[in-house]
């Protein structure tokens, strides 16, 4: 099983095999477009586990909400292998993933948003899992030095002084391989985005303030 993790300030693709004693990662997180690198991550965690790309048998990616780019390279990318090689593909929530990171209990989870805010969901635990407390929302980030549980954020996203962190133990990769083994059937229908707000690319709007010439203009 393949899982691509592409929500946060860093890609992550991660190969599950029983030909490797654990999953397999690779974590792109320079300037280069994601785009041009992803595919040669993918034949890289391949060829070390020794396997042809037939051999895949099912794909997982998030989706969303979290960096825009992030999230259409995931999802384009499982849909094109799961389309391609006829095989299962899944989405998943980016911020169930974070929460899967860590067994602290409650926990908030969070994700890049626009400058200076972050997407933040709050998970408690019941036999089931990790379970999200109320909708995702957009906060600042600066609200999360005081907040009231484990915050959980993906690696490369820089978080206020005082933040009370969580203790991760697995990367988003791997997580979201751990809820993958959990699903039991996987649904391709659901490889969709998840966007809680619209890309910021508005066109700017008329100044409010009309323009007034200098009175001292000749």
């Amino acid at each position: 099983m393949l899982a691509i993790a592409g929500c946060g300030p860093r890609l992550e693709v991660a190969l599950a095999t029983p030909l490797l004693p654990a999953p397999a990662l690779v974590a792109l997180a320079g300037p280069t477009p994601r785009s041009d690198l992803i595919v040669a991550a993918i034949d890289l965690l391949l060829r070390s586990a020794g396997i042809p790309v037939e051999a895949l048998e099912a794909v997982v990616a998030t989706r969303g909400p979290g960096s825009f780019t992030g999230i259409r390279v995931a999802l384009a990318t499982a849909q094109g292998l799961a389309a391609a090689r006829g095989i299962p593909g899944h989405g998943v929530s980016s911020l169930l993933v974070q929460s899967v990171r860590t067994a602290q209990r409650p926990c908030i989870a969070v994700q890049p948003a626009r400058r200076g805010f972050v997407y933040a969901q709050r998970f408690e635990k019941d036999t089931g899992g990790a379970v999200p407390m109320h909708p995702a929302a957009v906060v600042a980030i600066e609200s999360l030095a005081a907040a009231d549980a484990a915050v959980v954020a993906p690696a490369g996203l820089a978080l206020p002084a005082g933040t009370p962190l969580a203790a991760a133990t697995l990367t988003a990769a791997e997580a979201l391989l751990e809820l993958a083994a959990r699903l039991g059937t996987l649904d391709a229908a659901t490889l969709t985005p998840t966007y809680i707000e619209s890309p910021q690319a508005v066109p700017p709007g008329p100044p409010t303030t009309p323009w007034q010439p200098s009175r001292k203009a000749s």
